[in-house]
């Protein structure tokens, strides 16, 4: 089930992904200015989360995976009084979440709705989307650019960049397999982590997970088929306008 698949990977997750924040600001900006609550569906571990409460959004977040949000609730810990009040955590799933409030701004952010690789999980988790938005409210989606020349090679052998794992305090080395499956618009990662432990042993783990892609008008199609109108497509976190070469398709989308 996908909780048993994110719940091996959640206590390094924050250790591999330090370096993941030029998304942060842009959130953050968002919500900021939507003058609500804000939701984010699959929050992980908080990276986006903790820093919209940190700038005075009231905030929930909820994620199929017990393990990442056990990781939420000690990063959440760190925080003052005030901030952790802001803060809502909730375990449920993209597909059929229920949360008994309606939101300002929903945000599904770093390719984690690419996570339901059918379109009856993405519709689902669409018309979830829709019920809990406000009347007017602004979805925001972050979606991979499906890239034809990756598509042509139907696989990859990708070099990742390390991480210090801080618990073990160990280097970790990581590598990627990438199969894509062109008829089904889904990639199949296998993700290796590799370290050398302190008796001298390496250690191995490899995470498995299938992602779907979208291009960019069948992903704007498809948001319009659930009530939504596509007001933006940007191609960075910087609000670059979408081109072929943007590595991410960022979806901000009203509730007609």
């Amino acid at each position: 089930m996908a909780e048993a698949l994110f719940d091996p990977v959640a206590r390094f997750y924050d250790y591999e992904q330090r370096q993941l924040d030029e998304d942060i600001p842009f959130y953050v900006d968002y919500a900021t200015q939507c003058r609500g609550e804000v939701l984010e569906g699959a929050c992980g571990t908080g990276r986006i989360l903790i820093p919209m409460a940190k700038a005075g959004v009231t905030v929930t977040g909820f994620d199929i995976s017990q393990g990442m949000l056990d990781v939420a609730r000690k990063n959440i810990e760190k925080l003052d009084q005030s901030t952790r009040a802001k803060i809502s955590l909730v375990h449920a799933d993209l597909k059929d979440f229920t949360i008994e409030k309606t939101f300002s701004l929903i945000i599904i952010a770093f390719r984690s709705f690419q996570c339901l690789v059918t379109k009856e999980e993405q519709g689902t988790c669409l018309e979830r989307v829709h019920k809990h938005l406000a009347d007017g409210g602004l979805f925001i989606l972050d979606l991979f650019a499906p890239r034809h020349d990756y598509l042509a090679e139907r696989k990859r052998h990708v070099t990742l960049s390390p991480f210090f794992d801080e618990a073990l305090g160990v280097e970790v080395a990581r590598y990627a397999d990438d199969e894509y499956d062109l008829a089904g618009q889904t990639l199949k990662e296998d993700r290796v982590y590799v370290w050398t432990d302190k008796r001298g042993n390496q250690q191995r783990y490899t995470w498995s997970f299938e992602l779907g892609y979208l291009f960019r008008f069948e992903a704007q199609l498809l948001l319009e088929k659930y009530g939504f109108v596509v007001t933006d497509v940007f191609g960075d976190f910087k609000k670059a306008p979408y081109n072929y070469d943007s590595g991410e398709q960022i979806f901000v989308a009203q509730k007609k």
